[in-house]
């Protein structure tokens, strides 16, 4: 037999290619051992991870929920100044203001201040801003509607009447002739 340079390489290359062989077998018959249990419901590997939503036996309650949950934002008219920090720090652009000279000079309307929860993205960065606090996270966090309108969270007082101005205009006379 002739033992040229030739046949060692293919001996070499045959007896790498066995090697691999055996090597990727084994490897297939180790996750074999992993999968079938698996499949089957047995042992330590077959645990449940996702829960079906809503599940009202294994769901957190708000009270279960962290301290410091970032939840659907809410807003507190009565206390928003209307200063419109909150839209222009928000990187979702998803809080749409709308202000108006109030009954006092120095207090805003806030006539609309609708939030897209659909847009946002729970960051807290307008939280973070707000200077009379109003605008917070509160910890309930499911969002889930059939209609995209739905998701626009609307806490504005409503666009001023013209019979609410002659009111307060008004009313400020009143309060001047009294001094």
């Amino acid at each position: 037999m002739d033992k040229s340079p030739s046949m060692s390489f293919w001996r070499a290359d045959a007896k790498k290619a066995k090697q691999e062989l055996f090597s990727s077998i084994f490897a297939y018959v180790s996750s074999l051992k992993v999968v079938i249990p698996y499949f089957f419901g047995i042992g330590e590997h077959r645990k449940v991870v996702t829960e079906q939503y809503p599940d009202p036996v294994s769901s957190r309650t708000e009270e279960d929920l962290p301290a410091k949950t970032r939840g659907r934002l809410e807003n507190d008219i009565d206390l928003c100044t209307g200063c419109g920090v909150c839209a222009e720090r928000c990187p979702a652009q998803c809080i749409q203001l709308k202000v108006e000279p109030g009954p006092e000079p120095e207090k805003k309307w806030v006539s609309v201040f609708n939030i897209d929860l659909s847009r946002c993205f729970y960051c807290g960065l307008c939280t973070e801003v707000c200077e009379p606090t109003s605008l917070t996270h509160i910890k309930k966090f499911t969002t889930a509607e059939d209609d995209k309108e739905l998701f626009i969270a609307k806490f504005g007082r409503g666009e001023i009447t013209f019979e609410q101005r002659q009111k307060w205009n008004k009313i400020k006379q009143q309060e001047e002739g009294m001094w």
